[in-house]
Order: C-alpha cells, then sequence, then structure tokens
C-alpha cells in the first residue's frame, strides 16, 4: 500500500470515520477538545495530501468517453 493513491484513498477513509465520529459525538453535545484538534490535525493532513496529489498525473479512468448523466434539475 505504498502507492500515493492507496496512501490518499487511506486518509480519505480515515477522514471519513473521523468526521462521522465527530457529528454524532457534536450532535450530543459531547465532542471534547481533544477530539476537536484531532479532527483538525487529521483535515490539515488530508487537505496537505490532496493538495499533492492534484499535482500527480492521474492515470486515465475508464469510461472517460462516455457523456454525463444530465439530471433534470441541471437543464
Amino acid at each position: 500500500m505504498s502507492r500515493p493513491h492507496t496512501q490518499l484513498a487511506t486518509l480519505l477513509r480515515r477522514g471519513q470515520w473521523m468526521l462521522d465520529e465527530a457529528a454524532h459525538k457534536l450532535g450530543g453535545n459531547q465532542l471534547p477538545a481533544a477530539d476537536r484538534h484531532a479532527v483538525t490535525a487529521a483535515l490539515d493532513e488530508l487537505s496537505a495530501a490532496l493538495r499533492e496529489h492534484t499535482d500527480e498525473p492521474a492515470a486515465p479512468a475508464t469510461g472517460q468517453d462516455e457523456q454525463p448523466v444530465v439530471v433534470e434539475g441541471e437543464r
């Protein structure tokens, strides 16, 4: 799991999990300052990784030739 995109995927999942937990605790007014700081640090790490990843060339996505789906409300 040393490839940059798999590391980024891991960070995204970790961020998703932490945000889910934080939202649940915050809804019950039970999110301590230490947890808020941990989520903030994780989001900082994630944003830095996303910035670095955007500088790397991406592999072509499958289905690139397909037209985007237009939802009725977008017309």
